[in-house]
C-alpha cells in the first residue's frame, strides 16, 4: 500500500498542472451538479397503508386547515351569578378542570 501511495504522490507531483486541472474540473462539476439538482424541500411525510396515516388523512379531510400533529383548544370559564372566578371555591374547581384537561 505504501508503494502505491508513493507512486501516486510522485505522479501527482510530476504532473501537478494536470492534477490541478482535474481538481478544478471536479470542483466545477460538483458545483454545477449542486446548482442544477437543487429542488425545494418538502416537510411532508407519509407511510401509506398504516393506521396512523389513515387517521392523518381523515383529519386532513374533515379539518382541512388544522394541524394533525398538535391540537389546541381555548377554554373559557364563567362564574355563576354575581360570583367571581377568583373566589376560592371557583378557583379550586377551575384548577381541577384544568388538571383533567391536561391528562
Amino acid at each position: 500500500m505504501a508503494t502505491f501511495l508513493y507512486k501516486l504522490g510522485r505522479l501527482a507531483f510530476r504532473r501537478r498542472r494536470y492534477v490541478a486541472l482535474i481538481w478544478v474540473a471536479l470542483l466545477a462539476l460538483a458545483g454545477f451538479g449542486a446548482a442544477s439538482a437543487s429542488t425545494a424541500t418538502s416537510s411532508s411525510f407519509s407511510i401509506p397503508g398504516t393506521e396512523a396515516q389513515r387517521a392523518f388523512d381523515l383529519l386532513d379531510e374533515r379539518f382541512p386547515g388544522g394541524s394533525a400533529d398538535g391540537a389546541t383548544a381555548r377554554v373559557v370559564f364563567k362564574a355563576p351569578g354575581d360570583e367571581k372566578v377568583t373566589s376560592a371555591a371557583n378557583k379550586a374547581e377551575i384548577q381541577d378542570i384544568v388538571g383533567d384537561l391536561k391528562s
